[in-house]
């Protein structure tokens, strides 16, 4: 390039000596040219250099065809030196030469100066550049950047398209427009954000260095302007302990260590995408077109499963990847996460606001502190019935839900799940609407205000099937021995055998013991016999559900069994004594 350049420089200068000069050099008494070795550029301080020789005058100009040249002694030390500040940047510039004794004309080219252009990004990971993996090189260099700071990418432009400029060393920088260049290794957005302010960089002037052309050196880039803005409070973030859900939304990043920081995209309102993607796991947030991100689900934040218990244990499990809250004894009492307003091309990192996630409470224990049963009707599947077993003594509030699916729920929907109450002691009944035939139920210990999450939750084991027997009753032809009890159950398809255990108790409210038992249809009627004469007499319908489930159901106590009225004894006679 400079062998081109070169030959352009002689090649132009012979040109403008053919047209200036004498028709022959000889016609001139032998008229020399000014060597290029004897003219220097220096850019940092925009001036030219000129080694007179013999000449005891240099005079130069911007135009080979200019009527009067400006004109410069030579020193006593043997040089000419004038500036060049005046001289356009935007473009090259020809600077043109002669002595009063080197009198051929000879030039110069001043290049224009390279179009320095900055961008600030958050984090270069998701910078909208090509040279992600160079710029990361570069800034591994300069612990001071961060994607707490955010990082400034410099590009240049000459003429031709725009390439990115990765030698920071050669990048000065000031403060507005009176401040004092300084070097790049010294600059430090961190300090800068605390109000704000606006910073100017460019690419230092390089001056020619000395070869025996003279033409390695280059000036300043233009200018790039940067405003930094004033780094923004800390975000207000809620912990939802009901939904287990952190109140980080579109635009927020969070972490567990100040470290690894995961962002939130932040969607357009435009946006048709159902799916939003952190970079901990891809999730299908909520199934409505455009609902932006408002909260995430305690699981998918601290890493772990849906179910996951959150606690101590939890902690032991996985050194170093927690911080702690802990409490005066030292005890730990909850796990922080670090939110902030991530950086972006308009702004740095904000504060960060430390939120705690408190542990969960205790597991349940659904088997002995739970009880289901299904609405006694007639029509079976009216409902179910929800029992807390637990006393005024032991007292736990729980928490239920219905889901369809319990095994493979992902933290987004356990996080949108509807959860009841359900205290000590307490029952409740849920309609087949809502207890849906094949959903569960699930159940949780409620948690004791905001100072721990809910426990896990357990399944209760038996999907919701109507396929159980509910309901049981008797109707009789008569109450008199030879009568004719009948047992009557619910409507709904039961699975299964249906087995009949006929009961019966002297008394209305005492012990009923068997006297028939036996399965199929065929036990569904009793006939009364003479010797249940005086008993009240009840039937026990049961069934084995579709999934093993037992359940039974008891009839109301008949009337009690009485000899018939209708049947009139003709007394014995009594016999004559004999004579």
């Amino acid at each position: 390039m400079k062998i081109i350049r070169k030959l352009a420089l002689v090649f132009g200068a012979l040109t403008v000596s053919l047209l200036c000069a004498p028709k022959s050099a000889e016609a001139a008494g032998n008229a020399t040219m000014l060597p290029d070795s004897s003219i220097k550029v220096d850019y940092q301080y925009e001036s030219m250099e000129v080694t007179g020789g013999g000449n005891k005058v240099i005079y130069y100009s911007d135009n080979v065809n200019a009527a009067t040249w400006m004109s410069m002694p030579v020193g006593a030390d043997g040089k000419a030196v004038f500036d060049i500040s005046w001289v356009k940047p935007g473009t090259t510039t020809r600077i043109y030469l002669k002595g009063d004794k080197d009198s051929l004309v000879t030039a110069r080219y001043i290049e224009a100066e390279e179009k320095l252009s900055v961008k600030f990004v958050g984090d270069i990971s998701a910078a909208d550049v090509v040279d992600i993996e160079a710029w990361k090189k570069v800034y591994g260099n300069y612990p001071s950047f961060s994607n707490e700071t955010g990082y400034v990418l410099f590009f240049t432009k000459r003429g031709g398209a725009e390439t990115a400029f990765f030698d920071v060393n050669q990048i000065e920088w000031k403060k507005g427009t009176t401040g004092n260049w300084q070097p790049f290794q010294k600059l430090n957005l961190a300090q800068m954000n605390a109000k704000g302010i606006t910073l100017y960089f460019r690419i230092k002037a390089v001056n020619d260095a000395d070869t025996a052309d003279g033409m390695s050196g280059k000036r300043y880039s233009s200018e790039a302007r940067l405003l930094v803005q004033k780094k923004s409070a800390a975000p207000t973030v809620n912990v939802n302990n009901a939904a287990m859900t952190v109140a980080i939304r579109n635009g927020l990043e969070y972490s567990l260590n100040k470290k690894d920081w995961y962002l939130v995209p932040a969607y357009a309102s435009s946006s048709t995408s159902d799916v939003v993607s952190v970079p901990v796991v891809d999730f299908d947030l909520f199934p409505t077109t455009n609902h932006r991100v408002s909260a995430i689900a305690v699981p998918l934040i601290l890493g772990v499963g849906t179910n996951a218990k959150i606690d101590k244990s939890l902690v032991a499990a996985n050194p170093g990847k927690y911080t702690c809250e802990t409490n005066e004894a030292g005890e730990a009492t909850g796990i922080y996460v670090y939110v902030r307003t991530a950086a972006s091309e308009l702004r740095s990192a904000s504060e960060i606001k430390e939120v705690v996630i408190p542990f969960s409470a205790s597991d349940p224990d659904v088997t002995n502190d739970i009880t289901i049963t299904y609405q006694n009707t007639k029509a079976g599947n009216s409902g179910v019935v929800v029992t807390n077993n637990t006393s005024s003594a032991d007292s736990v509030d729980y928490q239920y839900a219905i889901v369809s699916d319990p095994d493979n729920m992902t933290p987004e929907e356990l996080s949108e799940v509807k959860w009841s109450t359900l205290k000590a002691g307490k029952t409740v009944k849920i309609s087949s609407t809502k207890a849906v035939l094949g959903s569960y139920f699930i159940f949780r210990v409620a948690a004791d205000g905001k100072s721990e999450l809910p426990s896990r939750y357990e399944k209760y084991p038996y999907p919701i099937l109507y396929d159980k027997v509910t309901y049981a009753a008797i109707s009789s032809t008569s109450m008199y021995p030879g009568g004719v009890i009948t047992a009557v159950t619910s409507n709904n398809a039961i699975s299964g055998d249906i087995k009949y255990v006929w009961q019966r108790s002297s008394t209305l409210s005492g012990t009923y013991t068997d006297i028939m038992s036996g399965t199929g249809a065929e036990n569904s009627k009793y006939t009364i016999k003479e010797s249940d004469i005086g008993y009240y007499i009840r039937v026990v319908i049961s069934n084995v559900s579709t999934t093993g489930e037992y359940a039974e159901a008891i009839s109301k106590s008949s009337a009690k069994v009485i000899k018939d009225p209708t049947i009139k004894v003709t007394p014995t006679p009594t016999p004559t004594p004999e004579p």
